[in-house]
């Protein structure tokens, strides 16, 4: 017989030790998610300071609003995951090139939101277009993540959805498990 052993049994206080360390770490990761997120649009806002930006909330209730002029929504990831979903009525355009490649001229003075997956990519083609006469443009914060984390309707193959590919390795934790193609 072992002395002071407890046959491989847990004790009380040790169960209430696992339940209390796993409780502390879901806290924690809970906590990490929405830090994490603002740290990566506080960047992004302090590289692109004159880049006007609209979130998710904001462009949704734009779209829904049937008196103001829809924006042209234009989307700037790669063709696989434009293919897999995008925001509704969202047009792909290759990073270099304008919305004049689908009809949208600088002249119109039409309303351009660009997005990516978080917002990387949209800052500096954004910025681009200002460049080249597009003076009413704009980001989409946060990028089509975030419109998927909220859990507002995507566009894919078969219709309606809510998941998107999640892509870059380094930026797929922003991306909600339950928002994923591939969790």
């Amino acid at each position: 017989m072992k002395e002071g052993g407890s046959g491989g049994r847990f004790t009380p206080f040790g169960i209430m030790v696992l339940v209390l360390l796993a409780a502390i770490g879901f806290a924690l990761r809970l906590a990490y998610f929405p830090w994490r997120w603002e740290r990566t649009k506080e960047e992004l806002r302090k590289r692109h300071p004159s880049i006007s930006r609209i979130d998710s909330d904001g462009l949704k209730e734009w779209l829904g609003r049937p008196d103001a002029p829809k924006p042209v929504l234009v989307d700037v990831r790669a063709q696989a995951d434009y293919e897999f979903s995008h925001l509704p009525g969202a047009k792909r355009m290759d990073r270099d090139d304008t919305p004049a490649s689908f009809g949208v001229p600088a002249t119109t003075g039409e309303p351009v939101v660009i997005y990516d997956a978080v917002g990387a990519d949209a800052f500096p083609v954004a910025e681009s277009l200002i460049k080249r006469g597009y003076a009413r443009v704009q980001v989409l914060e946060g990028g089509i993540f975030e419109w998927a984390n909220r859990g507002l309707q995507l566009t894919g193959p078969a219709g309606r959805t809510t998941k998107v590919r999640a892509g870059n390795p380094e930026t797929t934790f922003l991306l909600k498990r339950r928002a994923r193609a591939n969790p």
